[in-house]
């Protein structure tokens, strides 16, 4: 097998893991509230492939999806010329931020449902990983897999003590060949990553995308009704993006 050197990124929904204990534990409550969400299972997963989708979409010719991951994407590329690349790719990382805040307004209308994944979804934010190094492209059946010591450390990285859920981090190695000119403020910090010690990275906090949201009244919802309902109709959106990324179910 051929060894690749290059960018390898992930693209993670932060707060996905409340979204989903906030759906279990609404099931322990009231009957009425367990009736709810029963009718309506499956929308935070609809809600989770949209946005993964939007994201993916905004990311397509730049870097390459490797697979889906739950409410993550792990992308990677091999640029010839790491500082004229780091400078599109930091572009689309800011970018798709942007779109994931942007889709999550164009959604607010399936707050008409009264499920807790679809009130929880504000809640809902985007965090990209970036790491450089060297990985094997392996063929599993009908798609490819990216594997190595360096996809590793990159995954190890998403479990941090940073006290944000919408940032880009970027490992040493991604920082040091990359042209950061696009990314003010950068914050230098240590993290201890499991099995590799202690590792210096940048962390960049995006500014302007926060969205303030304010709880929908009666109006609003009666508003939205049948278009949430018409929303959710098409229960085909997970199932259609994981074979588009050729990811087995």
């Amino acid at each position: 097998m051929i060894i690749n050197k290059g960018f390898i990124v992930v693209v993670d929904i932060s707060g996905y893991t409340s979204f989903l204990k906030a759906h279990n534990a609404s099931k322990n409550s009231n009957l009425f509230k367990k009736f709810l969400d029963k009718i309506n299972d499956g929308h935070g997963e609809l809600i989770i492939s949209d946005l993964l989708e939007t994201v993916i979409n905004e990311l397509d010719g730049t870097l390459t999806i490797n697979k889906l991951e739950g409410d993550a994407a792990l992308f990677y590329a091999l640029p010839k010329n790491t500082n004229e690349f780091s400078i599109e790719l930091i572009k689309k990382l800011l970018k798709s931020i942007e779109v994931f805040n942007n889709r999550i307004n164009e959604l607010l209308f399936v707050q008409s449902c009264p499920c807790t994944p679809c009130n929880n979804m504000i809640n809902l934010k985007l965090k990209c990983f970036v790491h450089y190094g060297e990985f094997l492209i392996k063929k599993i059946r009908n798609f490819e897999e990216i594997a190595g010591q360096d996809v590793i450390i990159l995954h190890r990285l998403m479990k941090n003590s940073i006290n944000s859920n919408e940032y880009i981090l970027l490992s040493e190695k991604a920082a040091k060949v990359s042209n950061l000119r696009n990314l003010k403020n950068l914050e230098k910090r240590k993290e201890a990553v499991e099995d590799f010690g202690k590792m210096n990275i940048q962390v960049f906090y995006p500014s302007g995308n926060t969205i303030d949201f304010s709880k929908p009244n009666l109006i609003f919802k009666i508003k939205n009704f049948f278009k949430m309902q018409r929303y959710f109709w098409n229960k085909k959106r997970e199932k259609n993006l994981k074979e588009k990324y050729l990811v087995d179910n």
